[in-house]
């Protein structure tokens, strides 16, 4: 089952830190320079996106990179300027995907630090202090998916959601960090933010 909030934040506001993955497959991890590497047709031949997830060998930046991308591909077909990858919003969205996950909640808001209850604390945090921002967040299990069959179904149910896909295809807002971590209960749930700007530092 997944669980859906939106939250569109258009205040003043935008960067900083680095992905947190480290895994897995039997190709190197992802990391922030790759990104470079694909566009959203490329990436899905990528073939470590193929792969089933396993928990012991998940490669948390190669996930959030599939988001990324799948996200992308839903700007290219409303002919939307692609996103660009952050890595403070990236950083900034891993760290709470991870606090959700690990903190056993799931909210906009953290309910166990007053310094990072709101998604503009935790922005500012990272160095993003201007423009429009917003923030995804969703949970489900993995099912046995691969890398890039658990992006397509999360940009997905972020699509048929009218305020999720408000966001994705906010035009103002021109940078994008995802981030997911997976909880330590049997059932494999993967948390997963979505961190947007439209400036970063």
């Amino acid at each position: 089952m997944m669980r859906l909030i939106p939250l569109l934040l258009l205040f003043t506001l935008p960067l900083g830190a680095d992905d947190t993955a480290k895994p897995a497959t039997d190709s190197a991890p992802w990391t922030s320079a790759d990104y470079a590497r694909f566009t959203t047709a490329t990436f899905r031949l990528h073939p470590p996106v193929l792969q089933v997830m396993e928990r012991a060998k998940m490669d948390v930046g190669l996930l959030n990179a599939a988001i990324f991308f799948a996200t992308n591909a839903e700007r290219e077909k409303h002919k939307l300027p692609m996103f660009q990858t952050s890595r403070a919003l990236t950083a900034c969205a891993y760290e709470y995907s991870r606090d959700m996950a690990l903190e056993n909640f799931f909210s906009h808001e953290n309910p166990n630090d007053p310094t990072k209850r709101t998604a503009w604390q935790r922005m500012e945090a990272k160095g993003l202090k201007s423009g429009e921002r917003a923030e995804n967040i969703a949970m489900r299990t993995s099912n046995g998916l691969t890398y890039l069959a658990f992006a397509d179904e999360m940009v997905k149910l972020w699509m048929n959601s009218p305020g999720h896909r408000a966001t994705i295809l906010n035009r103002n807002l021109a940078f994008l960090g995802c981030g997911v971590h997976a909880c330590t209960c049997p059932k494999f749930h993967i948390y997963a933010t979505q961190n947007f700007a439209s400036v970063v530092p």
